[in-house]
């Protein structure tokens, strides 16, 4: 993770945070004073990790913060006051927002941002996952639709049009899929 993204309009605040993530590790820091910003920065910006220290004018954060975890692409931490940390954990952790109490301790925080990194990474290995799936399911649909025109058309069972795609394939020394796409362009159908 290399990209943050700080929500506060507490000067003070912003300073912290901003050196801590940077003891981190964290190259790209974005800073805003007020939502309206921090939306913005989040699809300019694509941040790893949000820090929001609450509450940002007259909003307590909540909301914001749930709306930003929603993104599968960053993780959220949200600081609020020890006195409304039990309310607001109630209502956001079930979403996905890591929240720690104010004042916070330099120790709970490193925590909390290598569970956040943690989160992180296997949200990141899991739509790795998805999107490859996604592209063998693809593949998977031109084949069957390139088998049905070769059964149509050349009057092949599908065992033998299955045969024929993945013989042409392996002679030919490319992907089933572009085979298939061959098929379906041929045919235009």
């Amino acid at each position: 993770m290399e990209r943050a993204l700080i929500i506060t309009d507490a000067p003070k605040a912003m300073r912290f945070f901003q050196d801590f993530l940077k003891s981190y590790g964290y190259q790209k820091i974005r800073l805003c004073a007020t939502v309206e910003d921090g939306k913005q920065a989040m699809s300019d910006f694509s941040p790893d990790i949000c820090v929001i220290n609450g509450p940002i004018g007259t909003e307590s954060g909540e909301d914001f913060s749930v709306e930003l975890a929603s993104d599968m692409n960053c993780q959220v931490i949200l600081f609020v006051k020890e006195d409304y940390y039990d309310d607001v954990s109630d209502n956001v952790e079930k979403e996905g927002v890591l929240v720690l109490p104010k004042p916070v301790s330099r120790s709970l925080f490193a925590r909390a941002l290598g569970f956040a990194e943690a989160a992180d990474g296997r949200m990141k290995k899991a739509c790795q996952e998805i999107k490859r799936l996604e592209r063998k399911l693809e593949e998977v649909r031109i084949v069957n639709r390139a088998k049905s025109i070769l059964m149509n058309e050349k009057n092949m069972s599908e065992a033998e049009a299955h045969r024929y795609i993945e013989k042409t394939a392996m002679d030919r020394r490319v992907p089933r899929g572009q085979v298939a796409e061959e098929i379906i362009e041929f045919y235009q159908v």
